[in-house]
């Protein structure tokens, strides 16, 4: 069990929605409009990264801007868990994570840029 996020916006393909449930829980895929998160332990970055998208149930619009905003901190926070958690040591140990949630954020940036519209943050947990 975790937490899921996944990324929705406008005119978004069945193909771009589904490679979310293909990636087989991967934390490591922001790029795709999804990010992961196991139930091991706080922090958890995901929780500070789209807090609105935990509000409600039915997903969130969140600016681009808020979420770059909010992205130093979230990666402090996903440093943290992979350190503390999951014992991680090393720089490189910990990039794939730190990098997809750059990647998602990217996402969120580009697609928010193509539509005009901020992108919708889904939470399942």
């Amino acid at each position: 069990m975790g937490i899921d996020i996944y990324a929705r916006w406008r005119d978004q393909t069945g193909d771009e929605e589904e490679a979310q449930y293909k990636v087989g829980f991967d934390s490591t895929v922001g790029h795709v409009g999804y990010l992961r998160e196991a139930y091991h332990g706080e922090p958890y970055a995901t929780r500070h990264l789209v807090p609105e998208a935990f509000e409600q149930g039915e997903g969130a619009l969140i600016p681009a801007t808020r979420l770059r905003e909010r992205l130093p901190e979230t990666l402090r926070l996903a440093e943290e868990r992979e350190r503390t958690i999951y014992g991680a040591k090393t720089a490189e140990d910990i990039e794939p994570t730190l990098q997809s949630y750059r990647s998602f954020v990217e996402l969120c940036e580009r697609m928010e840029a193509k539509t005009g519209q901020p992108v919708k943050i889904i939470a399942s947990w």
